[in-house]
């Protein structure tokens, strides 16, 4: 044990002298690691209670998805739906309109100016919404606008609810969906629903899913996807 732990070191001394980043592409290998292990996660939860993963790619087939997690669950009663990454609104305005219950409150999270850093082929900006928040009708919803990092912490701090929780997790981007998920930890329940619109990207929204998942020992089932597991849902046990 002690001659293996020196010939660590040793390996790790050589590596950072020979400053081994600047020949190796470790972003292509991080990027082939996690989807080896998203890969694996997919074989390990074969099954769910909705599964369309056949034809083509079909965006709209999120609201499928949607319209089985409310009518096999019973979403339409007093829950509190949570979106980050509201953009123009249209998936909120969706929740909205499908939810009738006098007592549901909707909170939504974004920045309304785009994309706070690069994401794949979608640069810094992009998905904005004039910086402007969505004009909906209703007394039902309120917006935080602002970084999530700015607007989570003092929503939650007076945040104070035993309803259900159906959570929207549409913020693309590693960075945010990671400080979401560990921040709200603590307010999650047993039988709330997280919904994930980019799950199978592995560099961000799975990557930080399984970071926050083996972190904090989570427990859940899996209760449908669509799109090769672009789009999925969640309960938490």
């Amino acid at each position: 044990m002690k001659k293996m732990i020196k010939f660590y070191r040793i390996g790790k001394k050589v590596i950072f002298k020979m400053n081994l980043g600047r020949l190796v592409p470790s972003k292509m290998f991080e990027y082939f690691a996690y989807m080896g292990k998203l890969s694996k996660w997919i074989k390990k939860h074969p099954t769910a209670n909705y599964i369309d993963n056949k034809g083509t790619f079909d965006y709209s087939k999120r609201y499928d998805l949607y319209n089985h997690l409310i009518q096999e669950h019973k979403l339409d009663t007093n829950i509190d739906y949570l979106e980050f990454g509201v953009a123009t609104g249209t998936s909120f305005r969706w929740w909205l309109s499908k939810i009738k219950n006098s007592d549901a409150r909707f909170y939504g999270f974004d920045t309304f100016s785009g994309l706070p850093e690069d994401w794949g082929p979608f640069k810094k900006g992009e998905m904005h919404n004039n910086c402007e928040k969505p004009v909906i009708d209703g007394n039902r919803h309120e917006f935080y606008q602002g970084l999530f990092q700015q607007t989570l912490e003092p929503f939650l701090k007076s945040y104070n609810s035993n309803n259900r929780k159906v959570i929207l997790m549409d913020a693309d981007i590693y960075t945010a969906s990671l400080y979401v998920l560990t921040t709200i930890n603590s307010a999650l329940n047993p039988g709330d629903i997280i919904i994930f619109d980019e799950f199978n990207v592995p560099m961000h929204e799975f990557k930080a899913f399984t970071e926050w998942t083996n972190t904090f020992y989570i427990k859940y089932d899996v209760l449908g996807f669509v799109n090769n597991y672009y789009a999925i849902a969640f309960m938490i046990k």
